[in-house]
């Protein structure tokens, strides 16, 4: 053919009539290559041949892991995500799994790993005042000395914001001073060295509501009795006897040394309170900035490749229009995680949830845009109109793609590696990979 030759020579050109390129372009896409990366997980078949994917494979094209895994209910998401993580867990990745729908409860169990209910303390507690490095700290390259605690105090100021809706800016700069006296009685400041710090050490919502009411009645001022006042109906729930106590009052006891833990959100977002749930969280979602900075020191110390891998399963049941903490917390993590030899999961059916208001569309499509891989499996006709949109920056999705995914069986994904590498895969696990998850 003339037109896709190099030197334009046709040494048929007496016989046969030469095809633009425009015009092969036009049918795209004609063929689906398969996949076989080295050192890659079995993940199905792609026209009868065996597809093996190296999730943190690096070139020109493949420069991050993450993940989107779309698909209606029943389309097969959770049998190709369960697949993935079990091969990973194999390699002794670190997964960390927000799991509103208790859908990982099993798996969890079989791989020695570990469930935790972040709607009770039974499981292990968060104190939101135990200092911790953030991703932030990190990504700066300020020591723990240096910024964690100022860096905790305006973590502090967000949690408070989440906890106690309605109150006054005056109220909360007030208990914003509070709280720095209050780490000063226990010794932590700016200049203090936390490292040597343990649970027993830092200040609890006991701590807080003694200070608040001490100086209550110290306070002379009628602004400040006001404003102490204020706290002291605000702060009472949270601590000893109050009706809030139970997950956040105490030092924190939660341990996460298992390499496959569920966080298990299912009876926090049953009582239908989402002030608790978003504050929850909240610190949740801190507590897994650490544990990605501690295996990236893990790594160094070690001399490993150990990967770290956070799964938001049913990601629309996470964002909040109010405050979409989830939401965030993926955008900031797909930028970020692929330094620490990390992957970002995130899995949805629900698309209209991710384009529901200008703010949620714009983080949506970064997190899309942020992602190697997807995995697109039978969406409903009403749901393309949203999908497109998401991926109009990634490729985009064509109308022959479009009708590929509509008539999708149950299994069969429209898997997108690059922008210009997409293939139909039928989704399969290995015998002794399926009997871990497939009861």
């Amino acid at each position: 053919i003339t037109s896709l030759q190099p030197s334009g020579f046709d040494a048929f050109k007496s016989y046969q009539r030469g095809i633009h390129s425009n015009s092969i372009a036009a049918v795209f896409p004609f063929a689906y290559k398969s996949l076989c990366d080295a050192r890659g997980i079995y993940v199905g078949e792609s026209g009868g041949v065996p597809t093996f994917v190296n999730f943190f494979k690096r070139d020109k094209e493949r420069v991050n892991s993450n993940t989107v895994i779309i698909g209606k209910s029943g389309s097969g998401k959770s049998y190709a995500t369960k697949s993935i993580l079990t091969q990973l867990a194999a390699e002794n990745s670190r997964i960390f799994i927000l799991d509103p729908e208790n859908e990982y409860t099993e798996l969890a169990r079989k791989l020695s790993g570990k469930i935790i209910d972040v709607g009770s303390a039974t499981q292990g507690r968060l104190n939101p005042f135990h200092i911790i490095t953030g991703l932030s700290d990190d990504e700066e390259g300020v020591g723990v000395k240096d910024n964690s605690f100022t860096t905790h105090l305006q973590f502090l100021e967000e949690f408070y914001r989440q906890i106690l809706i309605g109150i006054s800016s005056d109220a909360l700069e007030y208990l914003n001073n509070i709280t720095v006296r209050m780490y000063a009685e226990k010794g932590i400041d700016v200049d203090t060295d936390l490292s040597p710090l343990g649970t027993k050490d830092y200040p609890t919502f006991d701590d807080l509501y003694a200070m608040i009411e001490k100086e209550y009645k110290e306070a002379n001022g009628e602004y400040s009795k006001n404003n102490l006042r204020i706290l002291i109906n605000y702060i009472s729930k949270f601590a000893k006897g109050g009706r809030d106590s139970i997950l956040w009052n105490g030092e924190t006891s939660l341990s996460t040394k298992e390499n496959f833990i569920v966080f298990d959100f299912q009876s926090l977002l049953a009582n239908k309170n989402h002030t608790t749930a978003n504050a929850q969280m909240l610190l949740v979602l801190k507590w897994l900035d650490n544990e990605i900075i501690k295996n990236r020191d893990y790594n160094i110390k070690y001399k490993a490749e150990r990967k770290i891998v956070i799964v938001i399963d049913e990601a629309h049941v996470f964002i909040d229009q109010k405050y979409p903490i989830a939401l965030d917390f993926m955008y900031q993590l797909a930028k970020r995680i692929r330094k620490y030899n990390g992957m970002q999961v995130v899995i949805t059916q629900n698309i209209k949830d991710f384009v529901g208001t200008e703010e949620l569309s714009r983080k949506s499509t970064a997190i899309i845009n942020a992602s190697q891989y997807s995995f697109i499996f039978a969406l409903a006709p009403n749901d393309m109109q949203d999908l497109v949109k998401l991926y109009e920056n990634a490729g985009t999705i064509n109308e022959s793609e479009q009708e590929n995914i509509v008539n999708a069986g149950r299994g069969t994904a429209f898997v997108i590696t690059t922008p210009t590498e997409r293939t139909n895969m039928e989704i399969k696990a290995g015998e002794g990979v399926e009997e871990l998850f497939n009861m």
